[in-house]
């Protein structure tokens, strides 16, 4: 095999990557439904941030916790800010001991995780069979083997 064959590294390691990340993701989703508090939260505003080149509109909640402290930030969204009015009512999970950690309870972040997973998943996984598949049947055809089939 030339060198040629380095070239698979590269979706190889990139859908590693890409899995690993999802998988902490994912497990930080789960722990956050899992131990997380759910709340009644308003949106009092929108704010703006920029991802890659473009501008993202953020909603900005405001809720009270269970102990009475009143909070108010940014969440990041998986909904987009047109489906959440100014002034409407949404819910918001979060952890009481770090309630800088709040998310909106909805379910688009734990399934964007699970695509994202499977789409790196196929991608090693894929690119990895092919490279073995190559190997088997190059040293298939160099011990001779190739004329039994």
């Amino acid at each position: 095999m030339g060198p040629l064959w380095l070239l698979a590294l590269i979706p190889f390691i990139a859908g590693l990557i890409l899995a690993t990340s999802q998988v902490l993701q994912l497990v930080t989703e789960t722990l956050r439904r899992s131990i997380g508090t759910v709340v009644d939260a308003t949106v009092t505003g929108h704010v703006a941030s920029n991802e890659a080149s473009y501008a993202v509109l953020h909603p900005v909640v405001s809720w009270t916790a269970a102990d009475g402290t009143a909070h108010e930030q940014a969440l990041p969204d998986e909904v987009g800010a047109h489906a959440l009015p100014e002034g409407g009512r949404v819910r918001v999970r979060f952890d009481p001991a770090h309630p800088e950690l709040a998310a909106l309870d909805t379910n688009a972040r734990y399934r964007s995780c699970v695509a994202w997973l499977w789409a790196g998943t196929v991608l090693w996984a894929g690119t990895l069979a092919v490279v073995v598949g190559r190997m088997a049947y190059v040293w298939n055809e160099s011990n001779g083997y190739a004329s039994l089939w």
